[in-house]
């Protein structure tokens, strides 16, 4: 019923690669295009968590009042430039909106959730990419027991009401499980069902390479255009046109572009985020990653070192790097680890932000043969494969395993 479908992915980052290997294993015929090698782009740069625990918006009521004074503190892991306040303006409006919706928003990432365990469960074994994640947990800190007091009434309670397993450790219980951080916590939380991966590229990689091997093709050329036909969809490269039945829109924060081109508008932006790659003495200095939630930070075992991973930079895609940024995330890594530090390099790469922190997954209003899944903000690895298997879905006109209605294009209209 399938194999007469050839469908391309626009986009090689892991919501691509996803994508991808679901839509393969369903019998389709899968084209991938990407101006990148699989994986190069912003799925290059995260921490590598598998973040179950993410199941909070950020879109409360509690974060505007803070917002003004984050901006104006330069170690703020938030900033806005000042050439990107124009398209902020209607990215800011629909935040607000979305601030009286947060209930509903909440729902919508705990039940999609709820499916992303099983969905990579799938992936990892048909790709035999189950070695590079490791099931240690995941620490959270906090610099005073102030912070820690009032996330035990505040965010952490309401994750424990929605199920997320998770327990307070106190400073010792941290430096016991963690001897390699230097001592500027408090205490924290410990979440020990999460997951990660010691190598994001190589996840990618293992994903592209099972994925050529069964058939599918990946493109390295640069998309100019997209226009649905009569019949299909038309992509225009750099090197020249190609047609296919259908079309999956997986470009990360290019994605607006490809959609405006539709004649469809989304409030979708680019949200910046940096890290820093720093050499380790010991093969194994972390055996998981942790989270100095004050500054909203990452400090992760990847590639047989250590990346800090985070910021959230409101800035153009292509704008050059803020050098500020890797400065901050120098001090905090100095902070966390002591001083001597050796830093191996440093990369910035943009996420797909979408007001009310929740992705878009769904067809085209105007165009059932186009279905977008992009918009996963922080955690585009942690559902990635749900993500995925959710295009599927559509994409064979299935009913989706979780009610999509949440993540729909049209929710900004």
């Amino acid at each position: 019923m399938s194999e007469d479908k050839n469908i391309a992915i626009i986009g090689a980052g892991i919501i691509g690669l996803s994508s991808a290997l679901w839509l393969q294993k369903a019998g389709y015929k899968v084209t991938i295009i990407d101006r990148q090698k699989p994986g190069e782009g912003a799925s290059f740069g995260n921490a590598g968590v598998l973040a179950n625990f993410s199941c909070l918006p950020f879109t409360r009521f509690k974060m505007l009042p803070k917002i003004p004074k984050m901006l104006a503190d330069s170690n703020s892991p938030l900033s806005i430039s000042k050439h990107y306040f124009p398209e902020m303006i209607p990215y800011g409006w629909h935040y607000m909106k979305s601030c009286f919706r947060y209930n509903y928003s909440r729902r919508a990432l705990t039940e999609i959730q709820s499916k992303a365990f099983e969905s990579d469960q799938v992936l990892l074994n048909m790709t035999s990419a189950q070695c590079l994640v490791r099931k240690n947990g995941c620490l959270a800190v906090y610099s005073s027991q102030e912070s820690i007091e009032k996330a035990k009434i505040g965010d952490m309670l309401e994750r424990q009401n929605l199920g997320i397993n998770l327990s307070f450790v106190n400073r010792e219980q941290v430096r016991e499980m963690e001897p390699a951080l230097a001592p500027f916590y408090a205490g924290g939380v410990y979440y020990p069902d999460t997951r990660f991966t010691v190598s994001p590229i190589e996840l990618s990689r293992c994903y592209a390479k099972y994925f050529i091997e069964n058939g599918g093709q990946i493109i390295e050329e640069e998309v100019k255009r997209v226009k649905c036909e009569n019949v299909g969809v038309s992509i225009q490269t750099n090197v020249g046109i190609h047609y296919f039945d259908r079309l999956v829109i997986a470009a990360g924060s290019a994605s607006k572009k490809l959609v405006d081109q539709l004649g469809y508008k989304l409030p979708l932006v680019s949200e910046r985020g940096y890290h820093i790659m720093i050499n380790s003495q010991n093969p194994t200095p972390l055996t998981r990653p942790v989270a100095w939630l004050d500054k909203s930070v990452f400090l992760s075992p990847i590639d047989e070192s250590l990346r800090l991973a985070g910021m959230a930079e409101f800035a153009p895609i292509d704008a050059p790097a803020t050098k500020l940024r890797f400065d901050n995330l120098k001090a905090n890594a100095k902070k966390m680890l002591g001083d001597n530090l050796e830093y191996s390099s440093e990369w910035f790469g943009s996420r797909p932000a979408t007001p009310d922190t929740i992705p878009i997954i769904g067809n085209l209003p105007s165009n059932k043969n186009v279905t977008l899944a992009f918009g996963h903000g922080h955690i585009g690895l942690t559902l990635s494969a749900i993500t995925g298997r959710l295009v599927s879905e559509l994409v064979q006109g299935l009913s989706p395993c979780v009610d999509i209605t949440p993540f729909s294009p049209s929710r900004f209209n």
